[in-house]
């Protein structure tokens, strides 16, 4: 089943991140035109513009109950936004180079980012300061994603490896790996037990978390698979990629039950809505879209 967008809503460059806030209300993206833009649904109209970074965003997060906004760049800072008034509260410097991925812990409360420089920077959002340093990839880092009970974080790296951290001793457990290819995203289901990984191929790796074994693969692109989401209710996979499609997937078996078209360069981001009736998805050809599923 093809399934047509029902916002399309636009930057003057590539848009690399997108995120629903928790009510839904809500829609961040951001982008390499170095703006970030609020907006309110379902209309589509711009609430706010957010602008102080230098460089691309890679990732956008709503925080506090959705009137915070935590962001990272390419200009190696995280910052956050109050939503309340559209401005700036506070600047998080701290990689030596091109910061690349950023996950919020599921209360929000601390932050892990990711960069070229190969290291894990762990911080404490209200406080804007950093915890610890997590080194341990030989290459640059590309995407990190917290369990959801916020006990370990999952990184993964042009060395071709998923490194898991223990948060409490802020040390890497275990690795899963290695992988043919650099990693592009990673993602947990809801319930922790599966932590799904793409590369710069077509397939998708799903691995058991605590046992750290290959569970399954699937391949519904024709291209590098550059995003993964899973539904709320753990029910669904969706993933984006270099071949403009999204597609909608039983997480449990990989088949494929929707194909969402639209969009007109490589997906960069994908993120559910809390209620998960809605995908929202960014992209290289300017456009953040929203579907209904």
């Amino acid at each position: 089943m093809i399934i047509e967008p029902n916002l399309t809503l636009r930057h003057n460059n590539a848009v690399y991140s997108i995120a629903f806030s928790t009510d839904g209300r809500l829609l961040a993206s951001g982008s390499l035109d170095k703006a970030i833009k609020i907006w309110d649904l379902p209309s589509g109209r711009q609430k706010f513009r957010l602008e102080g970074h230098r460089e691309a965003i890679c990732t956008v997060s709503f925080q506090d109950r959705d009137t915070t906004l935590l962001s990272a760049s390419l200009d190696k800072t995280l910052r956050t936004w109050d939503l309340t008034e559209g401005k700036l509260k506070s600047t998080m410097p701290g990689h030596q180079t091109y910061l690349t991925c950023m996950a919020p812990t599921p209360d929000g409360a601390a932050a892990v980012s990711g960069s070229h420089d190969k290291d894990l920077i762990l911080w404490d959002v209200a406080n804007g300061r950093a915890l610890a340093t997590l080194k341990g990839h030989t290459d640059f880092v590309s995407c990190v994603a917290f369990s959801p009970d916020g006990k370990h974080i999952a990184s993964g790296g042009h060395d071709m490896m998923i490194r898991v951290w223990d948060m409490e001793s802020k040390k890497q457990i275990r690795e899963i790996g290695p992988h043919p290819e650099p990693i592009q995203s990673l993602a947990f289901s809801p319930d922790g037990t599966i932590l799904a990984a793409s590369e710069k191929t077509p397939i998708v790796r799903l691995w058991n978390f605590s046992s750290g074994k290959l569970k399954q693969t699937f391949e519904n692109h024709r291209g590098m698979v550059k995003t993964l989401a899973f539904s709320p209710d753990g029910i669904h996979l969706a993933s984006g990629g270099s071949d403009s499609l999204i597609q909608i997937q039983d997480a449990s078996t990989g088949q494929n039950l929707h194909t969402l078209k639209g969009h007109r360069n490589t997906i960069y981001d994908l993120a559910w809505s809390s209620a998960g009736d809605q995908l929202a998805s960014a992209a290289f050809d300017r456009t953040a879209r929203t579907w209904n599923l």
